[in-house]
């Protein structure tokens, strides 16, 4: 069914038009939901690799080393580059080796990676960004 106009012949032209209007707009809501989509689920996946590197951490005499190869290992195994990856490990909120904390001191872990590096299409409403994970913090056993 073609719709008409006032002089009875049909406008067919019209949904053509109404399309390239409204289709820019549903093209960049697309790739809007498939960029903030994609960095919800780095940071979900950088936020357990922060997890595990803190498990790690408070064990006894265990040193900064053991926590970056347990934070790489999980971006390893989630297709993320363990290269691109920046990993923070404080003890009591200061920039040392783990190995050097006591019991009840507090270990916190970090990861960040730039969104270029984990995109699945060229970032367009998060340029220049990072994407980061929460802060783990958790206490040195004994």
């Amino acid at each position: 069914m073609s719709i008409r106009a006032q002089n009875g012949l049909p406008r067919r032209g019209l949904a053509v038009v109404e399309f390239a209007i409204i289709a820019p707009v549903f093209v960049f809501l697309a790739l809007g939901m498939i960029e903030v989509s994609r960095a919800m689920m780095v940071k979900e996946v950088l936020t357990d690799a922060a997890r595990k590197g803190a498990r790690t951490g408070i064990l006894p005499y265990t040193a900064n080393a053991a926590s970056q190869n347990d934070v790489n290992n999980v971006l390893t195994s989630n297709n993320i580059s363990a290269a691109d990856a920046t990993v923070t490990i404080q003890v009591n909120d200061k920039t040392v080796d783990a190995a050097t904390a006591v019991q009840n001191d507090k270990i916190s872990v970090k990861v960040s990676i730039p969104v270029a590096k984990v995109a699945w299409i060229t970032p367009l409403f998060l340029p220049g960004s990072t994407i980061e994970s929460e802060t783990m913090v958790m206490m040195r056993q004994r």
